[in-house]
């Protein structure tokens, strides 16, 4: 009777050493598998310049389909215009906020995190600046055509 009580007991023991190296070996694989902080604020920063650019686009596409109507119908648009101008600049401003709160969870120094984000809001600027000629120009064609 005392055999299959140590046999029992080796199970256990064998299993609980398992799971302590498992637990050990996933740790590991952990540490060496996950991202680097500066890879991802990298990341942040592409995936922030890909969203500004497609606000630009999604603003520029609104506006040629309001100067087309315009053009068909005689219209004004420049309120239409305006409205969807503040659209995009809200957009983009909600690009940076959300970058900007990305890149201020991640361990990076505050040096490179200052660098990053004047990246990003110089890309904003620009985007800021194309939105702002696109309504502008929009409005001259409506009215001069």
């Amino acid at each position: 009777m005392k055999f299959p009580q140590r046999g029992a007991a080796s199970r256990s023991f064998i299993i609980a050493l398992g799971a302590v190296v498992i637990a050990v070996l996933g740790y590991g694989a952990w540490m060496f598998l996950r991202p680097d902080p500066y890879a991802m604020s990298e990341r942040i920063v592409r995936d922030a310049r890909r969203e500004v650019a497609a606000e630009v686009r999604e603003f520029q596409r609104q506006v040629d389909t309001l100067t087309r109507e315009a053009r068909r119908d005689k219209k004004d648009i420049g309120a239409e215009v305006e409205k969807h101008r503040e659209v995009a600049l809200r957009g983009i401003d909600d690009v940076v906020d959300g970058a900007r709160d990305r890149l201020a969870e991640l361990d990076i120094a505050i040096r490179t995190q200052r660098n990053r984000m004047d990246r990003i809001e110089g890309r904003a600027e620009e985007a800021r600046e194309m939105v702002k000629e696109l309504a502008d120009e929009a409005k001259q064609k409506a009215q001069g055509g």
